[in-house]
C-alpha cells in the first residue's frame, strides 16, 4: 500500500494499482487568513495530473493518446466466411503488413487452417474443404 500513498506527480508508468483499489485525489493548500484553506478542484486539473503521472507518449503505439492507443493494442477485427466445398479464403486490408500479429479464430471448434500466407495487405487461408460455410476472424495488431 505504501506505493500508492505518494502524489499524482510521484507515480510513474511503473506504478500499478490493484483492480478493485480506491484512488483518492488530495489538494493540499495554505490556510487562508481566516483559518479555512479552499481550492477549486475542476476535472481537468485531475486529468492534467492523470496525464503527467502516466505518460502517453512512452506507449509503444502509433497513437499517442489513451483512447487511440487502446484501440491500436485491441488490433483490427477483419471477417470472412469460406464457403461450403472450398478451401481457400483471401482477406484484403491495408492493415495487413508482412511484420503483423495475426490471430485467427473460425466458428466451429477443432477447425484449423493447414496453410497462412500473410502478405503486404492480404492474408490467405487454406483449410480442409468444409461441408458448410466457415465464418472467419482475423486480428490485425
Amino acid at each position: 500500500m505504501a506505493e500508492l500513498d505518494k502524489s499524482l506527480s510521484q507515480m510513474d508508468a511503473t506504478t500499478t494499482i490493484p483492480t478493485g483499489s480506491l484512488l483518492f485525489v488530495s489538494v493540499e493548500d495554505q490556510q487562508s487568513a481566516s483559518g479555512y484553506a479552499s481550492k477549486k478542484i475542476t476535472s481537468e486539473n485531475v486529468g492534467n495530473q492523470l496525464l503527467t503521472a502516466y505518460n502517453y507518449n512512452t506507449l509503444n503505439t502509433t497513437a499517442k493518446n489513451p483512447i487511440g492507443a487502446i484501440n491500436e493494442l485491441k488490433g483490427k477485427e477483419l471477417t470472412s466466411t469460406l464457403t461450403a466445398g472450398q478451401t481457400t479464403v483471401t482477406i484484403s486490408d491495408a492493415a495487413i503488413l508482412t511484420t503483423s500479429t495475426v490471430d485467427i479464430y473460425v466458428d466451429k471448434y477443432g477447425i484449423s487452417p493447414e496453410d497462412v500466407t500473410v502478405t503486404t495487405g492480404q492474408i490467405v487461408l487454406t483449410f480442409e474443404e468444409q461441408a458448410s460455410d466457415l465464418g472467419i476472424k482475423v486480428v490485425i495488431r
